[in-house]
């Protein structure tokens, strides 16, 4: 992939130090992604839907049976509650930016099924319009992205619990909507915005690792000199984009009149995770394609 032709070459600017134009970054993207939009489908959807089979099964085995659940398993900064599933998210994720930087930078694909790389016992194979992937780049990549999930998520676990501690100490009881609402907001607020800034780094510094093939983020933090808030905005837009069709389908689906009798307990996870996963691969692909742009004009890729 050669460097992406959205810098500014203004004359006071160094050479070394090149600018990044953000709708135009923005719109490379999307550009690239409608240009690939089936090679990026066929390389995402199998992780994705592996992650979301896997995050079923332990929303279904953890919350099919209220209270049977372990106390120590359950928190508040997950979806499903619990932390595991950061933890069982957290390969699949790395599979997907694999696989989408890999087709950027042009690495070669050594087969679509591979249990483990470099392993001449294990036979690849290939399965076609599915591509996985589980070696030591894949499982340093998830390990990453598992820590970082599991810091926010539990952040915001204990972030909840000091609100509501708060209120209980300076509120009388029991407590009134008017009481909880703004603190609610203010909180979901700020975890949207805190999260997302983490989230966009971890993305690009996991991106890194497996564009380069080793991990230096003080060497990807000096490269985007001048841009790393540049990087940020264009990371917003991209995944405000994402929740934005995500709102429009969900309010589209509020409107279908429902059955008077309720649904059962699968039947809420699997519309649940049904209408989640088509979003979770735009989420994933988008991603790594803006990370690997921006990684396309200031890193050199690594051999796969």
């Amino acid at each position: 992939m050669t460097p992406i032709s959205t810098l500014d070459e203004l004359p006071a600017v160094s050479p070394k130090r090149r600018l990044l134009r953000v709708g135009k970054t923005v719109a490379r993207v999307f550009d690239y992604c409608r240009a690939n939009a089936w090679p990026l489908f066929v390389a995402a959807w199998f992780p994705c839907f592996l992650a979301t089979l896997c995050l079923m099964a332990l929303a279904l085995i953890l919350f099919a049976d209220p209270g049977q659940a372990p106390a120590w398993l359950l928190s508040q900064g997950f979806d499903p509650r619990t932390w595991l599933s950061a933890i069982v998210a957290a390969p699949f994720s790395a599979m997907v930016f694999a696989f989408v930087l890999d087709r950027m930078a042009n690495a070669p694909e050594h087969g679509r099924i591979v249990v483990w790389r470099g392993i001449e016992s294990v036979r690849r194979f290939a399965i076609p319009g599915m591509r996985f992937e589980l070696g030591r780049r894949i499982l340093l990549a998830a390990l990453l992205l598992a820590a970082i999930q599991l810091l926010s998520g539990f952040a915001v676990a204990g972030e909840h619990r000091l609100v509501v501690a708060g209120l209980l100490a300076t509120r009388d009881l029991p407590l009134s909507p008017e009481d909880v609402t703004p603190w609610v907001s203010a909180m979901g607020i700020f975890n949207l915005f805190a999260g997302g800034f983490v989230l966009v780094w971890t993305y690009l510094f996991v991106g890194d690792f497996l564009w380069t093939g080793s991990f230096d983020p003080v060497g990807c933090w000096r490269a985007l000199d001048g841009n790393r808030l540049r990087f940020v905005a264009i990371m917003f837009i991209v995944l405000a984009i994402v929740a934005m069709l995500k709102l429009v389908l969900a309010a589209s689906l509020i409107l279908i009149p429902a059955d008077a009798a309720p649904p059962s307990f699968l039947s809420l996870m699997l519309m649940h995770f049904g209408f989640a996963w088509p979003f979770d691969v735009l989420h994933l692909v988008l991603s790594a394609a803006t990370v690997g742009t921006i990684l396309g004009a200031f890193r050199t890729p690594g051999r796969a």
